[in-house]
């Protein structure tokens, strides 16, 4: 009975895919299995934009919209799958759409063009291809996010007297990998001096530079929310 059961599972799936693929008679269970399988791989693309997220809010209504892309664009490939005349249709009116909302972030970009892929893989039926690549590039997201792959950009601002420059410029030079000159504002007697630099340990250059004589004020800004930098 059970093997009866896993057959006509098994039967189904392939009937579907029969049928999307060649943009034949599409049953309700066609659409069903379509919609499903682009809810899951939608459902991995959310949870890595949740996990790679870098910014200061997290928007929900962002993460829902990469799953409500993918169940449309699968839609939307279902209907003119096979069909030449309702194609062009579609790619005409698409042509006329503006979508003017700011993207804040470019690897937003990157999701949103992963959950299209998706839906459109979906609907011809390519579950594989699918499935299999929102695993790997959720994989490598997740890796890169992980991995140290350079130290971290800050903008150093001190406040110091114009005599201290040239020790706060040893110190940056034996903390910093790099480090590179901004702004010098001088004004009567106190310098002020933002750098661009590239440290591993903030707080140890932040106490090196407070313990030079001649220092008022020292400021440590991070210069990046990319999940490529941190």
């Amino acid at each position: 009975m059970e093997n009866q059961k896993l057959l006509s599972f098994v039967d189904i799936i392939s009937s579907s895919a029969t049928n999307l693929g060649s943009g034949s008679l599409i049953t309700l269970s066609d659409i069903i299995v379509a919609l499903i399988a682009s809810l899951i791989c939608a459902g991995i693309i959310s949870y890595t934009y949740k996990y790679a997220y870098q910014g200061i809010l997290y928007q929900k209504s962002f993460s829902l919209s990469l799953i409500l892309i993918s169940l449309i664009t699968t839609s939307v490939i279902m209907v003119i799958s096979g069909n030449l005349v309702l194609s062009l249709g579609m790619v005409g009116a698409l042509s006329i759409v503006r979508f003017r909302a700011a993207v804040k972030d470019p690897l937003d970009i990157v999701f949103m063009f992963w959950a299209v892929s998706i839906g459109i893989a979906n609907g011809v039926a390519a579950f594989k291809v699918s499935f299999a690549a929102s695993i790997i590039i959720s994989f490598i997201i997740i890796i890169v996010k992980k991995l140290p792959l350079s130290s971290t950009s800050y903008m150093v601002i001190v406040k110091c007297k114009p005599s201290t420059e040239n020790e706060l410029l040893k110190i940056l030079s034996k903390e910093t990998k790099k480090f590179y000159l901004k702004s010098k504002n001088i004004n009567s007697d106190q310098l002020e001096l933002i750098f661009e630099t590239r440290i591993k340990d903030q707080s140890k250059l932040s106490k090196k530079i407070s313990e030079l004589s001649g220092v008022f004020n020292v400021n440590i800004l991070s210069y990046s929310s990319n999940i490529l930098d941190n």
